[in-house]
């Protein structure tokens, strides 16, 4: 009864047709993607918000449904800010947690008013439980995109390193 409510509301169905389009749910039925979607939690965050901060116990995936987050170190000593990624609708961050439950590796704010979907691992938990097939195709999206983004990366910081003048010889 609750679901045959859900499915006609239509912020509902909006929410499945946006997660449908998402690499990261490449693949799945529908209705694994309906389900999803009725355990995904929204929230909206003001310009400025800080998301998560380095080092909190991740629990969980955020996606991007309207405005935009800036994933970013700060170093602690001058307070100086590092912008690592700028997400907009459609990407998502703080994924590794739905891994490996480890402390987060950057911190997450609102560079914009933002609405965010937030997806638990307890969820992937949950679907692993009652749909492993499911759950490993989601699995493996999520690897190809951890994959591309350590490759992305990769690439970067070789070219960083390129052009960076080279060190003086030295005295032999």
């Amino acid at each position: 009864m609750a679901w045959r409510r859900l499915l006609r509301d239509e912020a509902f169905r909006s929410r499945v047709e946006f997660l449908k389009k998402l690499f990261l749910f490449d693949g799945l039925p529908e209705r694994a993607v309906t389900l999803l979607a009725g355990k995904i939690m929204e929230k909206a965050y003001l310009a400025g918000e800080t998301i998560f901060q380095e080092g909190d116990v991740g629990r969980a995936c955020f996606i991007v449904a309207e405005g935009r987050v800036e994933v970013l170190k700060i170093e602690e000593s001058s307070a100086r800010e590092e912008v690592l990624a700028v997400m907009e609708p459609g990407d998502f961050f703080g994924e590794m947690t739905l891994l490996d439950e480890l402390p987060r590796s950057a911190t997450a704010r609102a560079a914009e008013p933002s609405r965010l979907y937030i997806l638990y691992k307890s969820h992937l938990d949950d679907l692993s439980d009652g749909s492993p097939r499911v759950a490993a195709r989601l699995l493996r999206n999520l690897a190809r995109l951890l994959s591309a983004r350590l490759r992305r990366q990769n690439l970067r910081s070789a070219v960083d390193s390129t052009l960076k003048e080279p060190s003086p010889p030295r005295a032999r």
